[in-house]
């Protein structure tokens, strides 16, 4: 698999989460909801968006070396 099929597969993935999230938050209203979204899903999308600018970071990386070789 290649990282940017990677990248595209975790982008849409956490994407998808975001929108139903978006949609139970509106039926799930108390505090245990609010509670739920700090304790993991704010970490999860902020570790995510960081993963994905690491791994083009690496595809960059790849890029040069594999264009070095050459």
């Amino acid at each position: 698999m290649s990282a940017s099929n990677s990248k595209s597969i975790l982008s849409g993935a956490t994407r998808q989460l975001h929108e139903r999230w978006a949609d139970t938050r509106l039926s799930w209203r108390d505090h245990k909801a609010e509670e739920f979204e700090k304790a993991y899903l704010t970490e999860l999308f902020d570790r995510v968006a960081s993963t994905v600018r690491v791994i083009e970071e690496l595809e960059l990386l790849l890029h040069k070396v594999h264009a070095d070789c050459d």
